[in-house]
């Protein structure tokens, strides 16, 4: 690849040329600056460097590289900011990044976009092209001569240059949230410097990406710290759940707030009806499983809340006959729909069915089916009878290539809206049904299932799972497809099932932080490490809980292959739920040990959040009750893995 250098001084970039000055060293000096780069070939397919300079006023240092020759089918990659254009043919211009020379005038959409590198899930920028993969890595942060914290920068530019800068520029804006963009701003210096590593893979796809992912993270990984026991985050979250968040009034679980300096005492803000995804089911399984893991639970630990049992049996009420899905909503909503929840306010789906919703709750009985049967209990019949009437909608729908729908009829039998990776989670319920019934119908629908899904996997461009990110590309639907993996290989040995199990672990490794940030704002600002925390999208820039939710699949694979990189990742992931929640209440400022925000914001993206009197906060006031969820659903996971090896022992 060739390199090209550029500094920014008093508001100019002055492009720099670096002369050769002995083996390994670049230079040059000038009235601007002095620069040095030291390099070493470490093997064939990576230089480690460092880059360094000073200069009489205040400067950033940018390296760019570029293939030698004409990139074919250029793909770019930063890990959770950038994949491709993010999808820009398909999503609605104006809502998140896109790299594109198109939408002339449209905020948002750039030919170049620059971040500061804390916003990476592992600070590289890669370039994918043919069958070459080139990457260009840096240390997040520098210090200048006075000591001075300098945060460096990744970027991406069409059609095929990438790099890397000491001190960064947010360009072509500050991309803040969905909502919200702020000017571009930036890092400068008199002194500074990065080190990094320069990689070139050849005979390679785009997967070729996570071995340079894979090299990052031996470097960088800085597990964190936690000190209570699994068995005391289980009984917290439980307890939070029937003593905060159901509302007797109401009759329903509840979201809640509070904003520190006006009020602490957390108040409902939304119930919480949806059957999936962010409602009903995600939270009745994982308090299942807390009942069935707690020696001595009796029915008067819920306090008069709605029971675990009793909610999935709600859930199961809401067939729709005509649609043969389930109503996403298990009451009427403020305007009087079962259809139409919250997230019809971002203007993507209305007056339809959403696979999101019926797919996760239709799991979620399946898993809570299976886990009863591994204890050796038998779930109530309606659960996998709801679950069978739905599946057989979708699958006769199955389109012949795999694909399941992302929006469904409500008055017959027909998908609205075919594009979309979450229809996946129609596949993980199918490959469960297997399980619980084997019946051979059901494997082959999650069989096509996963070859279909596996080329937005393969291709590192999983894209249209929540209905409020326009079809950005997301973390989120990659979790079914690792679930259905995970499942499909115990079932089979299919050693192709073994390689998309693979290759979908390393995809969540694209949004997985491999390193610690350096947040600036409470509550994270101190003594917690975003190693193992999981960005939601491209569209919403924020570390949420769900990650979790495949520890253990991922602890699966790394015992089938014998890859230890795969436990160390799950490790981080449990490590990192542990040490979020232990902020409560003291480093949060608010609620109880047993509380979980959705919110996480490690560097400078969505950082919306405000303490009464304007300070910035680097989470969220709101306490949704889904992100508690999936985090019992994690702990209870290790709990029945402690009682396992109990057991064996």
């Amino acid at each position: 690849m060739k390199l090209s250098f550029s500094l920014y001084q008093d508001g100019i970039w002055h492009e720099t040329e670096l002369q050769p000055a002995g083996e390994g060293l670049l230079k040059s000096e000038t009235g601007l600056a002095r620069i040095e780069m030291n390099f070493r070939r470490e093997s064939a397919e990576e230089i480690r460097y460092s880059l360094h300079f000073s200069a009489p006023l205040p400067s950033r240092l940018r390296m760019t590289a570029a293939p030698a020759e004409k990139a074919p089918d250029p793909f770019h990659l930063i890990p959770a900011c950038l994949f491709g254009s993010n999808n820009a043919d398909l999503v609605r211009p104006g809502e998140f990044p896109l790299l594109t020379d198109r939408f002339e005038g449209t905020r948002f959409c750039s030919p170049v976009w620059e971040f500061r590198a804390d916003r990476a899930a592992m600070p590289v920028s890669v370039l994918c092209a043919g069958q070459e993969v080139y990457g260009i890595s840096v240390d997040p942060y520098a210090e200048n001569a006075d000591g001075r914290k300098i945060r460096n920068g990744v970027f991406a530019e069409l059609p095929d240059s990438f790099g890397i800068s000491v001190g960064y520029t947010n360009r072509p804006v500050t991309f803040i949230d969905k909502r919200n963009e702020g000017v571009s701003v930036g890092d400068s210096a008199t002194e500074a410097g990065g080190s990094g590593s320069l990689y070139h893979f050849t005979g390679t796809d785009r997967t070729g990406a996570h071995r340079i992912i894979r090299k990052e993270y031996a470097r960088r990984r800085a597990c964190p710290k936690y000190g209570k026991t699994f068995r005391e985050a289980a009984d917290a979250l439980f307890g939070t759940f029937v003593e905060v968040n159901w509302d007797p009034e109401a009759g329903e679980y509840t979201n809640r707030c509070c904003r520190p300096g006006d009020w602490l005492t957390l108040r409902p803000w939304r119930r919480v009806t949806e059957i999936g995804w962010t409602g009903g089911a995600i939270q009745a399984l994982p308090m299942l499983m807390y009942e069935r893991l707690t020696p001595g639970f009796t029915a008067e630990r819920y306090h008069g809340a709605r029971s675990a049992e009793e909610h999935l049996n709600r859930i199961c009420g809401c067939l729709n006959p005509d649609a043969g899905l389930l109503y996403d909503l298990m009451v009427p909503g403020a305007e009087g729909s079962r259809v139409n929840g919250w997230w019809t306010g971002y203007g993507l789906v209305r007056d339809c069915h959403c696979a999101y919703n019926s797919g996760t709750a239709v799991w979620s009985l399946l898993y809570a089916a299976d886990f009863l049967k591994r204890r050796g209990e038998k779930a109530p019949e309606l659960w996998t009878e709801t679950a069978a009437q739905v599946m057989e909608t979708v699958v006769s729908l199955q389109r012949e290539d795999g694909a399941f729908g992302y929006t469904y009829a409500t008055d017959r039998r027909e998908v609205t809206d075919w594009d979309g990776f979450v229809g996946c989670w129609f596949a993980a319920a199918s490959a469960l049904l297997y399980r619980l019934t084997r019946e051979k119908r059901w494997l082959k629908a999650a069989r096509k299932a996963l070859d279909y899904y596996g080329g937005f996997v393969r291709d590192l461009n999983c894209w249209g799972t929540p209905m409020d990110t326009w079809k950005a590309v997301d973390q989120e639907g990659n979790l079914a497809f690792l679930k259905t993996c995970a499942v499909l290989w115990e079932e089979t040995g299919d050693p192709e099932v073994l390689e998309h199990f693979r290759r979908s672990a390393e995809y969540e490794y694209l949004w997985r932080f491999g390193y610690a940030t350096r947040p600036e704002y409470p509550p994270i600002r101190e003594g917690w490490s975003s190693c193992g925390g999981s960005i939601t999208s491209v569209s919403n820039p924020h570390i949420h809980p769900m990650g979790v939710l495949v520890n253990s699949e991922l602890e699966r694979l790394a015992e089938i292959t014998g890859d230890d990189y795969h436990r160390q990742r799950a490790e981080d992931g449990r490590a990192w739920l542990m040490q979020t929640l232990e902020l409560y209440p003291e480093k949060t400022g608010y609620g109880q040990y047993g509380l979980l925000s959705e919110r996480w914001c490690p560097s400078d993206g969505l950082l919306t959040e405000r303490y009464a009197d304007g300070g910035m906060y680097s989470s969220w006031f709101s306490y949704n009750l889904w992100a508690a969820a999936d985090a019992l659903q994690a702990v209870c996971e290790e709990l029945e893995k402690e009682n396992a090896q109990k057991n064996d022992g």
